[in-house]
């Protein structure tokens, strides 16, 4: 499973290691309680850093709307289908 996640910086997509261990929202809040534990069930495959902070309020903003920006399908593209990263 991939996961991507919008910080303040960028976006980062992470690849889950062991997904049996996130069946319930709650077993996701604990295992990222700390650096350690979030670190044995991800492991990080790209960041795309934002060019400045407007880039980052159209990002933030166009998820909210439940768009995508013509940047991160850029990033999506260039990351998982480029790279042809696969779930497993």
């Amino acid at each position: 499973m991939l996961v991507l996640y919008e910080t303040p910086a960028g976006y980062a997509l992470f690849q889950i290691k062991d997904e049996s261990k996130i069946q319930e929202v709650e077993d996701i809040t604990q295992h990222f309680a700390d650096a350690d534990s979030a670190n044995k069930l991800v492991k990080l495959k790209a960041f795309g850093k934002f060019s400045d902070t407007s880039e980052a309020l159209i990002a933030a903003t166009s998820m909210l709307e439940s768009s995508m920006t013509k940047p991160l399908k850029k990033f999506l593209t260039k990351n998982i289908v480029e790279k042809k990263i696969s779930e497993k």
